[in-house]
This record gives structure tokens, C-alpha cells and sequence, in this order.
């Protein structure tokens, strides 16, 4: 398995690097929480720009990156819109999540975006050839925040983003039952087998905290933690998330 290195962070080698969201809903509040970020456990920021009040209007997502990044520094930060159907916080037409996932490849102000796998081939193409261009890492991803697929659909998806050329392929689901937590890991174990980009896997709420837990056991290059409010079921404080890392880590 390749490795993906963002700044002086590097995914897939050694311990999962831990990503921490920013949710907030105001640029008072975004910025505020941005400030905070540097006395957490945090490897890479995430902003989550569905959470944003009046995300579309024009330029406020360049003003408010401008004013991000200038905060952040060298610290690594990936963009994500998170549709609604995939478990994210706004209303979203094609092209308002395409411009919108656009204009932060092109700012020259991101490390890293997400493109969802269910945005339509066409789509996903046009936005990796983008970030190519603009030496942008891009996370594809899919979430399931209602089930946990079959292994053969959850590793299909995996090598879909692989063959469309991600550099980071991320599948988050919901377990019912123990045996879906399994599944999901021996998924995360195939795949780091059998794919040559790193990948992020977890199963979500708290029956699924384990695959946050030992990304490093099974393959995940990448797992997620708070510094205040969570954006999916099952995250945990990411100095309590890191603690854990770094004693499985010591045990390997």
C-alpha cells in the first residue's frame, strides 16, 4: 500500500493520523474552534462546509478559507461538503456541490478534498482531473449511514475509487450487529491487501468505536476524533483517541 504525505503529514505509514471536523455554523464560531485546534491531538483539520450558514453565497467560501488557513499554518487541511444523503447537514443540488468542491481545489488554500463516490462518474472525474492539476489530494468517499453493505459491495466500492483515481479511498458504514464491525474489518484488511492507495475505513456509532481504534492492525491509514462537536455517530475526544493509538502502536 502506496502512502499519501500532506505537508509533514503522512497517511499509510505508522499510526493512523487523526482527523478532528470543524462544524461550526458562523465564521465567529468556525474561527473560534480553528484557534482551539492546536492544543488538540489533531494530525489534520477537516471543515465541513455543509455546516456552514449561507455556504453558497458568493465568495464566502474563499473568504472564509482565507481566514482558515491563515489560522491553521503548516497544519494540513481537507475540505468537505457532506451531502445530505450521505449523512451531511444541507441541501445540495449537483452543481452546487460540484461548484462549490471546485472553487476550494482551485483556491490554492486546501491540502486535501473529499469527493463522494455517489457524486456520478462524470462529476468525479471532472473534480480529481482538478485537483490534479492543482496538486490537491483528494479523499473519495462513501457512506452508509443505514446498513453495512456485503464485503464484496464494500470492497467493489473501494476499488471503484482506486480505478478513478484517488488518491485516498474512504467507506464509513453502520453496523447492526457485531458480525457488521467484522465485516467491515476484514474489508479494511482485503483491501490494504489488494489496493495500492491508502485507505480509511470505520464502522460508525458506538458498537463500531473499535475500527476507529486499530486502523493500524488492519489497514485504516486515517481515523477521526472531536474537539467538540462530532460529525458522525461514534467519534470520541481526539486525546482520548490518540492515547489509545499510541498504546496499540507500542504494542505492534
Amino acid at each position: 500500500m502506496n502512502h499519501v504525505t500532506i505537508r509533514k503529514t503522512t497517511l499509510g505509514v505508522g499510526i493512523p493520523k487523526i482527523f478532528v471536523p470543524l462544524v461550526s455554523k458562523t465564521p465567529e464560531e468556525l474561527f473560534a474552534d480553528a484557534a482551539a485546534i492546536a492544543r488538540t491531538a489533531a494530525d489534520i483539520v477537516e471543515w465541513r462546509a455543509d455546516w456552514q450558514e449561507s455556504i453558497f453565497e458568493e465568495g464566502r467560501v474563499l473568504n472564509i478559507l482565507r481566514s482558515l488557513r491563515e489560522q491553521l499554518g503548516e497544519m494540513p487541511l481537507l475540505f468537505t461538503f457532506r451531502t445530505f444523503p450521505e449523512g451531511g447537514n444541507m441541501e445540495a443540488t449537483g452543481e452546487q456541490y460540484k461548484s462549490l468542491t471546485a472553487t476550494a481545489i482551485t483556491s490554492g488554500l486546501v491540502d486535501m478534498v473529499d469527493i463522494e463516490l455517489s457524486a456520478g462518474e462524470e462529476t468525479v472525474k471532472e473534480l480529481i482531473s482538478l485537483a490534479k492539476e492543482r496538486d490537491v489530494k483528494v479523499i473519495m468517499s462513501n457512506h452508509d449511514f443505514y446498513a453495512t453493505p456485503s464485503k464484496e459491495e464494500m470492497i467493489g466500492r473501494l476499488r471503484r475509487m482506486e480505478e478513478l483515481g484517488t488518491d485516498i479511498a474512504k467507506i464509513a458504514v453502520m453496523p447492526g450487529c457485531p458480525e457488521d464491525v467484522l465485516a467491515l474489518l476484514e474489508t479494511t484488511l482485503e483491501a490494504k491487501k489488494s489496493l495500492s492507495c491508502p485507505i480509511i475505513t470505520m464502522s460508525m456509532k458506538g458498537s463500531g468505536l473499535i475500527s476507529r481504534l486499530c486502523g493500524e492492525v488492519f489497514g485504516s491509514c486515517g481515523t477521526f476524533g472531536t474537539a467538540g462537536a462530532a460529525s458522525a455517530p461514534g467519534q470520541i475526544d481526539a486525546g482520548e483517541l490518540k492515547t489509545v493509538l499510541e498504546i496499540i502502536h507500542k504494542s505492534l
